[in-house]
């Protein structure tokens, strides 16, 4: 957390006064009937958000890898007061299973108005001690598969002039910190 909040300093001592108006939000968006998808909503961060939304009237689409976490995650927001909760196994750095599932999720619930990208993995490790298959891993999953999902889903939301694109992502790529090797250059890539 100190990590955290010593990045958010330092950001915003390097942001001018004209950017921190630009990125302040001057109201809050009405999602009332909006259709949600959130990736890697089977703990953290995505639960957390999927929670958030859970009281809005909104349909969420939960995806995971984690099936157990994902069907815990929509126990929680049932129990928070989402009536329409959908949830599908995927791993968002299989392209195919991303467009797979992308279309199951059109025919079963409609067209995605607001897609947020949360799915995210890290090794932990120092780059001399990872192994290059969970480097790939984590290029895939933190970088490629925006690129799957947003291919996925902005052509609809085009052609509506109605939607949303949002990418979680770390301040561990804005600044190198030990032990996120594979995670720095994949979340700067986002940013």
């Amino acid at each position: 957390m100190r990590l955290a909040a010593e990045c958010e300093g330092r950001l915003k001592t390097r942001m001018s006064s004209v950017e921190r108006r630009r990125y302040k939000i001057s109201k809050k968006k009405n999602v009332t009937g909006e259709i949600i998808l959130i990736t890697g909503a089977g703990s953290g961060i995505g639960r957390l958000m999927a929670e958030k939304f859970a009281r809005l009237g909104v349909s969420l689409d939960l995806w995971d890898v984690n099936q157990e976490g994902m069907k815990e995650t929509a126990r929680l927001v049932k129990e928070k007061g989402a009536t329409r909760v959908h949830h599908y196994q995927c791993d968002c750095s299989d392209k195919a299973e991303v467009y797979r599932v992308a279309d199951q999720v059109k025919r079963e619930v409609g067209d995605v108005s607001i897609l947020i990208n949360n799915a995210g993995i890290v090794t932990g490790r120092n780059l001399m001690d990872t192994p290059e298959s969970l480097i790939e891993k984590t290029i895939e999953v933190n970088t490629m598969a925006h690129f799957w999902t947003y291919k996925a889903f902005l052509s609809v939301m085009t052609t509506n002039n109605h939607g949303h694109l949002v990418s979680v992502v770390s301040s561990a790529g804005l600044i190198g910190v030990n032990g996120l090797a594979d995670k720095s250059p994949t979340m700067h890539v986002c940013a």
